[in-house]
């Protein structure tokens, strides 16, 4: 019995330390580089739980930023971002009115335990194809 334990303890040990060694490597991915992405601000609420991204949605989905519901950005690629400031302030004055419509984001991806966000340097409407 004594033995069994001691097996057990080591084994979570060990399980532990793989899992540490695993994300010492990718727990932080901060290239520093910003990037410029074309896609569309979302509400991360409405867009995780229910896939909500539309014009039907748009009024809703800029009231729910304005109240402080994260946002977060759906490139063209679908890959989804969470929205950060540069310093740990609310972005939602930044993207305000952005949602649910084409928009150009610059800047710093930053990834942390399979989170993927990015730190805005500018973001704006696209501008109309000519």
């Amino acid at each position: 019995m004594r033995k069994a334990f001691v097996l057990g303890i080591a084994l979570l040990i060990v399980a532990a330390l793989v899992a540490g060694s695993r994300l010492v490597g990718a727990e932080e991915k901060a290239t520093g580089t910003p990037i410029t992405l074309k896609g569309t601000v979302v509400d991360m609420h409405c867009y995780v739980t229910h896939g909500l991204n539309d014009a039907k949605h748009t009024a809703c989905s800029n009231a729910c930023i304005a109240r402080g519901v994260p946002a977060g950005f759906l490139a063209e690629d679908g890959k989804l971002y969470v929205l950060f400031g540069e310093k740990p302030f609310s972005v939602k004055e930044t993207v305000a009115g952005l949602a649910d419509v084409p928009a150009v984001l610059t800047g710093v991806p930053v990834e942390r335990a399979g989170i993927r966000g990015i730190q805005i340097k500018s973001i704006e409407r696209a501008k109309p194809a000519s």
